[in-house]
């Protein structure tokens, strides 16, 4: 399980809901900088991202479009739409590309007792 927003960035699935604790919840604060592949280098790269809100339910639930670019090559990047309800405690990806590598898959995203 995702301790943080990068990490929830990282490695969740879409549509898999990221509800961390309450004290640690999100202050609205996105991180600067993603790990992701990238295509153009073929390996695990730094991406800088910069959040956009596109659309705004109400003040409290929203969705962000994150994108950026490799920091080694420049060439290739990345954009993250995430769903967030402030009020409920949640985020979740509404869409990636490139679409997260099953290999980068975190086995423990399922909810306890399913297997």
């Amino acid at each position: 399980m995702a301790t943080d927003v990068r990490e929830f960035l990282e490695s969740y699935d879409l549509y898999t809901r990221f509800q961390p604790h309450k004290s640690v919840w999100w202050n609205g604060d996105w991180p600067q900088v993603v790990e992701v592949l990238c295509r153009a280098c073929g390996a695990k790269r730094s991406h800088r991202v910069w959040p956009t809100k596109v659309a705004g339910f109400t003040l409290e639930w929203g969705v962000y479009m994150l994108h950026g670019a490799c920091e080694h090559c420049g060439t290739d990047g990345v954009i993250f739409w995430v769903e967030v309800n402030q009020r409920e405690g949640w985020m979740q990806k509404a869409g990636q590309l490139p679409a997260l590598p099953a290999s980068a898959r975190k086995q423990s995203l399922q909810p306890a007792g399913s297997a």
